[in-house]
């Protein structure tokens, strides 16, 4: 700090308040600091290190000029100094903030690589599939999904943080009937979640399409979709597997994303059926599994990838993977249905149609189509 020299003449000049006389009022002296400056030197707050550089060139400038000057400059120039450094901290924080938030995604009403499908597998397979066979054959029937979420300064919906799976259970020229899990379709506070959702997914190469959520199940992890179609006729019906006919050894495939390793696809067998249209697989599952299908060796969906034992949770676990039994999609009473009628409609004809190992009445029977075991799907 510089030191202030008072001489004694100018304490001489000093008036002495007398006790009991009222000074009289002193016009207020203007502001050291020009109008002009004041304006010029108002925007640099937006640009802190030019402002800290100008504030530099003034702190040696206005040394020359008298003490009450450099204080109004000191000060006015500290104001300008605060105001910049919170503006320069709340850029900052926005910038980190977009730049964690993930790219823009197209995001439109259909998917048209999906729409110009022409033909869809004809399932159940004639025969028992090798890996790669089946691999080829199912892998086009699942779907990456990912729970809609809002962007910043931006009214458009896109894909969250969570990806998970969903399977085609349908498919006409109306749109698709998908299934998912109900945590992958509406997120954390799936639970609790009611009511219209939309839904984002992808085939992996076409961008991604909204759909919606037309049915919530009122015991299990499981969702039903609805996507519109926009144009194609490709029509397709997955066939399913009761879990009555589901026995403990038999070979399955899992296809998901574990991890965002998207359209992965694993083996194992049925581990346990321990009831409860719950199956235990062993088939590997990470977290981007949940939604997928569980497949048997003839392309029947025996469920619906829902959870796992985490060995986070339980460090001793090995394996323990979960599923729900497609014999929760064939029940309509146990669904909460939330979609238009059209996909309602879409849901109902799947149930009263779909081609169901393990129930001779509604197994696919055509003449190009062999019969199926009841247990196994063998021939």
């Amino acid at each position: 700090m510089e030191r202030i020299v008072i001489t004694t003449q100018e304490v001489d000049r000093t008036p002495v308040p007398v006790p009991g006389v009222q000074e009289p009022s002193r016009p207020r002296l203007p502001n050291p600091v020009p109008v002009w400056a004041r304006l010029a030197l108002l925007p640099l707050v937006l640009v802190l290190p030019l402002l800290a550089l100008v504030a530099l060139i003034l702190r040696v400038t206005v040394r020359s000029q008298t003490p009450r000057a450099m204080q109004a400059w000191w000060s006015y120039l500290l104001a300008l100094m605060i105001g910049s450094g919170f503006f320069s901290t709340v850029i900052m924080l926005l910038a980190i903030s977009l730049s964690w938030a993930p790219a823009p995604d197209a995001v439109g009403v259909a998917l048209s690589g999906l729409d110009e499908r022409s033909a869809f597998p004809s399932l159940p397979a004639e025969k028992t599939m090798s890996g790669v066979e089946l691999s080829a054959t199912l892998k086009p029937l699942v779907l990456l999904a990912s729970p809609a979420a809002k962007r910043w300064f931006s009214k458009t919906e896109s894909t969250s943080g969570l990806l998970g799976a969903a399977l085609i259970l349908q498919a006409d020229a109306r749109g698709y009937l998908l299934a998912t899990a109900r945590h992958v379709a509406d997120g954390e506070d799936w639970r609790t979640k009611k009511g219209a959702q939309k839904v984002m997914v992808s085939d992996g190469m076409n961008g991604w399409a909204a759909a919606t959520v037309l049915g919530r199940h009122k015991r299990f992890d499981v969702a039903l979709l609805w996507l519109e179609r926009k144009f194609g006729d490709g029509v397709f019906r997955q066939p399913v597997a009761t879990y009555a006919s589901v026995q403990a050894g038999e070979k399955i495939y899992v296809i998901g994303h574990p991890e965002g390793l998207n359209f992965s696809i694993s083996n194992g067998i049925v581990s346990r059926t321990p009831g409860n249209d719950v199956l235990q697989v062993s088939a590997p599952v990470s977290p981007g599994n949940s939604g997928g299908p569980v497949y048997d060796e003839l392309g029947n969906l025996l469920g619906v990838v829902t959870s796992k034992v985490a060995r986070s949770a339980e460090p001793e676990a090995e394996n323990l993977n979960f599923a729900v039994s497609t014999d929760a999609l064939l029940h309509e009473g146990d669904w909460e249905l939330v979609g238009t009628a059209t996909a309602k409609n879409e849901f109902t004809d799947f149930v009263h149609k779909a081609k169901v190992r393990g129930d001779p009445k509604k197994e696919d029977s055509s003449p190009d189509k062999p019969t199926h075991d009841n247990k196994n799907g063998a021939q």
